[in-house]
Order: structure tokens, then sequence, then C-alpha cells
């Protein structure tokens, strides 16, 4: 009877040691073929950067040129105007003319505004000049003026132009007494204007030749000349 015992307890370390390995056999043969892999690690969500918006530079040759380049400037001088003498019957209220001028120097001064085109790089050879000053005129005449001219630009080297136009004036005279007024009056006077002048930057000097009707058979002609700086 012992040894069958025995022989009963080899069996079971036999069957035992035997059962091991087979587990272990499909315990390595499972994570070779179907290995478990590690979920991913969480991360926390981060939202989408907010896009930017890029305006590109427009290109300097496609800008607007059509406004030129601006200056400003002041000017200061002289004037000579001359208005004929105009004899009138009382009577018949008839104005003739004696064949006489009044004559009398002035002076002027007011602020230039120029749009200068010959500068740009389209090289449009015109400009245009804009003033509004005081003239004192004629002995006693007061004027507050606006000037407006068209210029043909000649560029006469790399620092100096020269221009040639003409335009009109809108001005408000006021006449005191003198000789060629018996009474103190106030009239809106426009005149036709021809000028040239140059700009040798920062400096200028313009000369104006002016034509104003006045009254019936009262022409005024005025010559000024002005000397300024721009700013």
């Amino acid at each position: 009877m012992f040894r069958n015992f025995v022989k009963l307890v080899i069996l079971l370390v036999l069957t035992a040691n035997f059962t091991t390995k087979l587990h272990a056999e499909e315990e390595e043969s499972f994570d070779e073929q179907s290995p478990i892999e590690a979920p991913p690690p969480k991360h926390p969500i981060r939202k989408a950067p907010k896009q930017r918006r890029y305006y590109v530079a427009q290109d300097p040759e496609e800008r607007r040129t059509d406004a030129g380049i601006f200056y400003v400037g002041f000017a200061v001088g002289g004037n000579f105007y001359m208005e004929p003498v105009v004899s009138k019957n009382v009577t018949t209220s008839v104005t003739t003319l004696t064949g006489d001028y009044y004559k009398d120097f002035g002076f002027q001064g007011g602020v230039y505004f120029d749009y200068d085109y010959s500068k740009l790089t389209e090289n449009v050879p015109l400009g245009i000049r804009g003033m509004v000053g005081y003239k004192y005129v004629l002995n006693s005449t007061h004027v507050f003026a606006f000037d407006g001219v068209v210029r043909r630009m000649f560029n006469v080297s790399d620092k100096v132009t020269f221009g040639l136009g003409m335009g009109g004036s809108a001005a408000l005279w006021y006449r005191s007494d003198t000789a060629a007024n018996a009474n103190s009056e106030t009239v809106f006077l426009p005149s036709f204007i021809t000028t040239f002048g140059f700009e040798f930057n920062p400096f200028m000097v313009d000369f104006k030749w002016l034509i104003n009707r006045f009254q019936v058979d009262n022409t005024i002609t005025g010559f000024e000349l002005y000397f300024g700086v721009r700013l």
C-alpha cells in the first residue's frame, strides 16, 4: 500500500509540473501574438491659436499720386497799380477817359499753397498754386484776395524749377476817399492773372500781372512781385 501511495504522489507531482509548463507556454504565446498596448496618456485639450491677419503694404509704384506734392509758403513783396482817370459829366452821367492814370506803389503779403506734380515719378509738368493775402494798392485801397493759377513747370536743374501760368483772382476791395474815388466803398472785384516764377527750394520768387475790370471804362492793371520761403 505504501508503494501505491508513493506512485500516486509521483504522478501528482508530474501532472502539476506539466500543467505549470503548459500554462507558461500559453501565456508566452499570448504575449507574442496579442500584446496589450498601454492606453495613450491623456493631454489637456488646447484651443487652436487665432489666425492673425497680415496686411501687405501697397507697392509705392501703385499708390495714388493725383494729389501732387503739397507745399506751404509765406511771401511778401511790392506792387505797382495803374488806374485810368475818368471824367464824369454830372448832367448826363456820361464818363469819358482823360488819358491820364493814377499810379501808385504798394505792398502785399500772403500764404501760398502749392500742389506740385512735376516732382512725381510720372513727371507731370504741371502745378497748381493758390494764395490768400492782403494788398495795399492805389493809395488807401485795401484788398483781401484769393488767387488761383495753373502753372506749366520746367525743370531748370535738380534744385531749380520755373513755372509759367495763368488763372484768376477773387478779391474784396475797400476804397477810401481818394482823388480817383469821391466816396469810400467796398466792392467785389475779380481779375485775370498771368504769372511766372522760380522755385529754388526753400525759396521762391513770383511775378504777377493782373487785369481788373472795376467799372465801365475803368480798367485797373497791377504788377506784383513776391519773395517767399516754403516750409
